[in-house]
């Protein structure tokens, strides 16, 4: 889905719901942590929770250079989309540029419900540079 999209079913779905509560947040901080550094993916992994609406859980990782941005990108939606995300609603917007991924979703757990939003930045992590013997 593009972002001018997803970014308007996320305005709809904050219009209807409220955020999930810090204890919400924690666990599917600390889900999205677990998976994403056993996806073999990152070399490292940063992930938090915010009082901002628009992105209350963050991650900040590094993907092993060896990895496309492609595959960093199709990877993130099948970790979304099939461990995270609640069952009742969900979007979600992949962008994907040169050693960079940004994955933003949101989701809802019920009808009546709290939601989440997420916001992930990849960048791909440098090669380390051989030092020579002087």
């Amino acid at each position: 889905m593009d972002l001018l999209t997803f970014h308007r079913m996320r305005t709809g779905i904050q219009v209807n719901a409220a955020p999930g509560s810090a204890a919400d947040l924690a666990a599917l901080e600390a889900q999205l942590r677990e998976l994403l550094m056993d996806s073999g993916l990152f070399e490292e992994v940063a992930v938090e929770h915010t009082d901002d609406v628009d992105q209350l859980v963050i991650a900040l990782c590094q993907f092993r250079p060896f990895y496309t941005e492609r595959d960093v990108a199709e990877r993130l939606e099948r970790i979304w989309s099939d461990q995270v995300r609640y069952p009742f609603w969900e979007a979600h917007s992949v962008s994907v540029a040169d050693d960079f991924v940004e994955f933003e979703a949101a989701s809802r757990a019920s009808q009546h419900g709290h939601y989440v939003t997420v916001h992930l930045v990849a960048q791909r992590a440098r090669i380390p540079e051989q030092r020579l013997p002087s």
